[in-house]
């Protein structure tokens, strides 16, 4: 029978260490996952946050964009990359999740949320 290397043990207790720690802990260390991908309820919908650029010799642009961006940076942003943008429009857009059944697709929801522009911020009329 052969003996087990000397770094084994160490390894070994360093690697349940960190299984036990990222199960107890709110850890989510690849690939010491604390499984919350299984965990977790999905919800039937998934959100997520479109910005449309809009201009005068600018086709329209969707652009991904994060919950809590902040209008003023962001138009700044823009108006850099897009010379000839006059605003931005940031929608809240949902889409149900496959059920599994593709014969009823159910068309994804855009909502506006806040449009933003050299004069001001306003909120969806």
């Amino acid at each position: 029978m052969l003996a087990a290397p000397r770094y084994a043990r160490p390894f070994v207790v360093v690697f349940v260490g960190m299984l036990v720690a990222c199960a107890l802990a709110p850890l989510n260390l690849w690939p010491f996952s604390s499984w919350e991908l299984f965990s977790r309820l999905r919800d039937p919908v998934a959100s997520s946050w479109v910005a449309v650029v809009s201009g005068h010799d600018l086709r329209t642009r969707d652009l991904a964009v994060g919950r809590h961006t902040a209008c003023d940076p962001f138009l700044r942003s823009v108006t850099e990359r897009f010379a000839s943008a006059t605003g931005v429009r940031i929608y809240r857009v949902e889409r149900p999740l496959s059920d599994g059944d593709q014969s009823h697709r159910v068309p994804s929801y855009r909502a506006l949320v806040v449009t933003c522009t050299a004069k001001g911020v306003r909120g969806p009329s």
